[in-house]
């Protein structure tokens, strides 16, 4: 019963590996967090992708994510949510996207590694 109920909750796309790892990073509290969210968001950007141009890395359209908030169970087209999540990802895809520019990438080729290179980054120029 408590592995159903852990499986049933646990819908996250980051691994538990990867929330452990941005854990122990040498950041705050808030740090992580945003860390957590631009990594989430990022995931679920790459789960959403399903264009068919392979050379095409930009982020999912806003009405490509709308589609995928519609048909993904776990949100249980809860409209509510969705347009906070849709909200957030909008936010989550412009720092995205200015990550991706100052790393010379596509958005949608970013890693956990790129994101957790920025943070730190991030972190050290603010503590200067």
């Amino acid at each position: 019963m408590k592995e159903e109920l852990t499986n049933k909750y646990n819908t996250s796309p980051l691994s538990l590996e990867e929330t452990k790892r941005i854990q122990e990073l040498n950041l705050s509290i808030l740090e992580k967090h945003h860390l957590r969210l631009l990594a989430h968001c990022l995931l679920s950007f790459q789960a959403m992708d399903r264009r068919t141009d392979a050379g095409d890395s930009s982020l999912p359209s806003g009405q490509d994510q709308l589609l995928w908030c519609l048909n993904n169970p776990n949100l249980d087209n809860d409209r509510q949510f969705i347009d906070l999540l849709l909200e957030q990802f909008s936010i989550a895809a412009y720092e995205l996207e200015n990550i991706a520019d100052n790393l010379g990438k596509a958005p949608m080729e970013l890693t956990l590694d790129d994101l957790i290179t920025d943070a730190l980054s991030n972190a050290k120029n603010k503590h200067e």
